[in-house]
């Protein structure tokens, strides 16, 4: 079965079936009602973090389902934020190579940006449009696909809505989830409670993910096996934002002290990665620090805190202009990088990166883009989320798991002291990440025109 009709002639099959249980419908109308009566609340938050991010109350209409009208029937792509925009843009370029006219949407600012950053000249053309995906409700879903008259669905990683699903199933648009990455800890609190979302999974036509671990955890959820197919991480397939290298190669120069990267860092890890700064600054190699926490509310309150603690702290956004021209401080502990889309830079920046949501039991973040840049990672003790590749890149002796803050620091510190330690972890993780780049979309759009 195809899903992906021809460019000239888009005509895929209809959805397979979509099992639909009293308790999925009726828990799907409870859900349905309950947004509708919290629809002020929600509409009041999002412009009270557009204090913040204006971005979020830009192009309102979009999120109540008024696109304009498609001439011919796109592929439909639902990149949440800055990470699965990046995660599926490999695939959304071999779609546009392929002549496929394409809409990208997003619940976040900051996946928006990043869409308009990656295809600034397909935006120009008309083949590519970017706007915000409409709120799950009913109506505005239908309205939506109504206007866009999609051929498919493409969501990206564990983006899983009843009123998309459903309203996709009503108007005969096979939806597939791409490098699903569901896990069997989720999986199990799912079920521990009204076992709801796995019914939700039987929604999608196709499901691509990324290790037999991640497959198996679908099949728990009761999704037919034909349905799921492993094609590999499509994060290993990401362009590198080149252009942000050479700015950061010669800051780094400048800078000519060894550098750890705190990357992606979440609020609840925070006072823990105190304790990392203590100790490595207790140190008389007096290493810098970047750390670029994951939410952007967080930038000012991390900043804040380390000058609580008595530490030299500066701010991307004040010492470097938006070529990265400046200088750090020679005096600075600790730079903030209270950005987005800039994570390139500071991955090059540093000698050893430390990804976040991992000293709690969170599962961790993304691990790929540092080893795609040759920096060896480092990492709390859990990192469920990232098994695949963590478990790997071990096996290539390009990431390490610790158990506290403190063996990090000690790890670190291990490594700034061991050059020739450091290089050839630095060089595993480049032969690691070369080893896996390049194929797994092209599996997936082969996937999706059988």
């Amino acid at each position: 079965m195809f899903l992906l009709g021809n460019v000239s002639q888009s005509s895929p099959l209809p959805p397979e079936a979509f099992p639909r249980p009293f308790k999925l419908r009726f828990a799907y109308w409870v859900y349905q009602a309950l947004f509708h009566v919290l629809l002020p609340v929600y509409l009041g938050a999002l412009l009270w973090r557009s204090r913040r991010e204006p971005l979020y109350r830009a192009r309102l209409w979009e999120r109540f389902g008024i696109w304009q009208r498609s001439t011919r029937a796109p592929v439909w792509v639902f990149a949440a934020s800055l990470g699965e925009t990046r995660a599926v843009s490999p695939v959304v370029k071999l779609l546009l190579r392929d002549g496929y006219e394409v809409v990208l949407t997003h619940s976040s600012p900051a996946g928006l940006t990043a869409g308009q950053k990656l295809f600034p000249d397909e935006i120009a053309s008309g083949q590519l449009r970017t706007g915000y995906v409409p709120l799950d409700l009913f109506w505005t879903m239908s309205l939506f696909l109504r206007r866009l008259r999609p051929q498919i669905g493409i969501a990206v990683e564990m983006e899983t809505w009843p009123g998309q699903l459903f309203g996709a199933y009503r108007r005969s648009v096979p939806m597939v989830q791409v490098n699903g990455n569901y896990i069997e800890k989720s999986l199990q609190r799912d079920l521990r409670r009204l076992g709801i979302r796995p019914l939700l999974f039987g929604g999608y036509s196709r499901i691509t993910t990324k290790s037999e671990t991640r497959r198996a955890t679908y099949l728990g959820a009761g999704v037919p096996s034909d349905r799921i197919k492993l094609v590999g991480e499509l994060k290993f397939d990401q362009d590198i934002e080149t252009a942000q290298l050479p700015p950061a190669n010669a800051l780094r120069d400048r800078i000519a002290r060894p550098t750890l990267m705190i990357a992606s860092s979440i609020e609840a890890e925070e006072e823990q990665l105190m304790t990392l700064v203590r100790s490595l600054k207790q140190s008389a190699l007096n290493p810098l620090i970047v750390w670029v926490p994951r939410s952007p509310q967080r930038f000012a309150a991390v900043a804040g805190a380390l000058r609580d603690a008595g530490y030299s702290v500066a701010l991307r956004s004040r010492c470097l202009n938006d070529q990265f021209e400046g200088a750090v401080p020679k005096d600075t502990d600790v730079l903030i990088g209270d950005s987005l889309g800039e994570m390139a830079f500071y991955y090059q920046l540093s000698d050893i990166v430390f990804v976040g949501a991992s000293l709690v039991e969170k599962g961790g973040h993304n691990i790929i883009e540092p080893l795609a840049q040759g920096k060896p990672v480092l990492m709390g003790p859990s990192f469920y989320g990232v098994a695949f590749p963590a478990n790997e890149a071990a096996e290539a002796g390009a990431f390490e798991s610790l158990p506290t803050a403190e063996d990090v620091a000690k790890r670190s510190l291990e490594l700034f002291s061991d050059a020739s330690a450091l290089r050839a972890m630095s060089q595993n993780a480049a032969q690691f990440n070369g080893t896996h780049t390049g194929a797994a979309s092209e599996r997936l759009m082969r996937y999706l025109l059988l």
